[in-house]
């Protein structure tokens, strides 16, 4: 269940709760392996554990990967492998101040990086040369640059709703979500 959890937890609406199981320093987690010391994956969350204790064990390493995933919102598109168009779809959890995750793809480095202003976030994203993004945003309010992102000639609105789901051309962009 720990490689499944995190993932699905976000996947299904709940990013805020797997944000907590991830970082809760309670036994059995992952903040409860760092402030009692462990600097890498255990094999057993009980890090007394007579036998079968690996301190370099990846089963519990997909929280690495979440982050990426989840937090970032970095995601292949499986219409268009190798990160040809990147499917973003960061998630602005309850209990963090900011992120940033970074991939260096085929094309170049893809960032997604969030920081909370008040009631808003600021979200930055890269999209490297000769690829596209597609990114999913849900918020009260959203801009690009300050400004209203249907007079943008670089990213076009593909639906609006709950969910507002934007392509965007390579290159650099600030997008302001009032939550």
């Amino acid at each position: 269940g720990s490689k499944a959890i995190l993932n699905a937890l976000s996947e299904n609406g709940y990013a805020d709760v797997a944000y907590q199981v991830a970082s809760q320093e309670t036994f059995p987690s992952w903040g409860w392996w760092i402030v009692n010391g462990a600097t890498t994956f255990y094999e057993n969350w009980d890090i007394e554990a007579k036998r079968d204790l690996s301190l370099n064990h990846i089963m519990f390493g997909e929280i690495n990967a979440w982050y990426y995933k989840a937090l970032g919102g970095i995601k292949p598109d499986p219409e268009n492998p190798g990160f040809k168009n990147v499917l973003l779809k960061p998630n602005f959890v309850d209990g963090l101040d900011y992120f940033t995750a970074e991939h260096d793809g085929p094309y170049g480095k893809i960032i997604s990086s969030w920081k909370r202003e008040n009631e808003s976030v600021i979200y930055q994203v890269t999209i490297p040369a000769n690829s596209s993004a597609t990114l999913s945003l849900v918020g009260n309010s959203i801009l690009l640059d300050d400004e209203q992102i249907k007079h943008s000639s670089y990213a076009t609105i593909l639906s609006e709703g709950k969910e507002m789901i934007i392509h965007l051309e390579s290159g650099s962009y600030e997008f302001k979500i009032d939550l």
